[in-house]
């Protein structure tokens, strides 16, 4: 079975669960580029993306794309991708992206990857209710749905009813094989806080770095792994690029060293329907690597009640940095593997084909 995964967002220089999926049943998957930080950046990663050429390399598919405007653009899309589909022998698409396509245009059956909360109208992220009302149409439109959380399937079973949650996964013998780099960085003996991933706006780094200075001394340290190219990180670095190590983005085979390097794993993200309903991969994987993890009350993370998780508002982060220690722990994560992830993927979509 020949599937194309398509991501919600390009971007193989992180663990990014379309990708996993596609890697772990040995499937393609589609990528792009974009560029958002400058007006500049954006016409030029239009034209590479408009120019491509249709190929297939090393499971990765590229076709040219149009961004917008958008009623003309997913047009298009649509039929740059049925032209890689049948050059391809494509028989499945899991589609994760809310715009770029039309669904019910494609010429293979599809399943609808929902990865956020993308069916209620969010402004900060650029979820308007007309865009809301496209992406609605598609799950409608789809095969099955697959949810990143039991939240999320929930909300989107009046519009297909076929669905499944399968969560976000962990790489279990990376971790395994991960080195603390405490010494390597100067940080030996020091209690470590972190953050690991994206660096927008939406996910409170920056109230995260003003809660680490309450409590900043001689024995801690904040690290922020991650990097962008948007005016807010560059004014969130400067800021505190004295007080706060900011490592920038670091190689997927090594981001594992980084999460073993934490005492406590930070995830301060505002509080809305977009991030109550995603099931952040960070919080596994500070789990994994040891660490305590510090979060804004996630209705997801709230649910699975993890032991390693505590619960605080984004004021009170420093009243919790300051008082939680790093403990021992015996917690099972084999059964949250992508390999065991993507294999219950595939099940629904071989079930659903039957």
């Amino acid at each position: 079975m020949n599937i194309l995964f398509i991501p919600h967002v390009p971007n193989q220089k992180i663990i990014n669960r379309v990708y996993e999926f596609s890697k772990n049943s040995n499937s393609y998957f589609l990528s792009w580029q974009i560029e958002n930080s400058s007006l500049q950046a954006k016409v030029l990663s239009q034209l590479v993306s408009l120019f491509s050429f249709i190929k297939l390399e090393d499971n990765i598919v590229t076709i040219p794309l149009l961004f917008k405007p958008e009623t003309l653009a997913t047009k298009l899309n649509t039929k740059m991708l049925n032209y890689a589909i049948k050059k391809f022998k494509i028989e499945i698409v899991v589609n994760a992206n809310a715009l770029l396509f039309d669904i019910r245009d494609i010429n293979v059956p599809v399943f609808y990857d929902l990865v956020d909360d993308h069916i209620s109208p969010n402004p900060d992220i650029g979820l308007t209710p007309l865009r809301v009302q496209k992406i609605e149409q598609d799950i409608r439109d789809s095969q099955g749905v697959i949810c990143v959380t039991t939240v999320l399937e929930e909300k989107v079973k009046y519009l297909n009813n076929n669905t499944i949650t399968v969560e976000n996964g962990l790489y279990i013998e990376r971790f395994k094989k991960a080195k603390s780099r405490k010494k390597e960085l100067g940080l030996g003996g020091k209690k470590v806080f972190g953050y690991i991933g994206g660096v927008d706006e939406w996910t409170g780094i920056d109230m995260a770095c003003e809660s680490y200075l309450e409590i900043k001394d001689k024995t801690t340290e904040m690290i922020v792994v991650g990097d962008s190219k948007s005016d807010f990180f560059k004014v969130l670095k400067k800021k505190y690029n004295d007080d706060i190590l900011f490592t920038g983005l670091i190689p997927p085979d090594e981001v594992g060293d980084y999460f073993k390097t934490l005492d406590v794993g930070l995830i301060p993200f505002k509080l809305n329907d977009f991030t109550n309903n995603a099931y952040p991969i960070k919080a596994l994987e500070y789990g994994l690597a040891g660490a305590e993890v510090i979060s804004t009350p996630l209705t997801v993370l709230k649910e699975k009640a993890f032991s390693f998780i505590h619960f605080y508002d984004i004021d009170e982060f420093g009243v919790a940095m300051k008082h939680i220690e790093k403990r021992d722990r015996d917690f099972d994560f084999s059964e949250l593997s992508w390999k065991k992830q993507s294999s219950k993927l595939i099940n629904f979509i071989k079930r659903a084909e039957q």
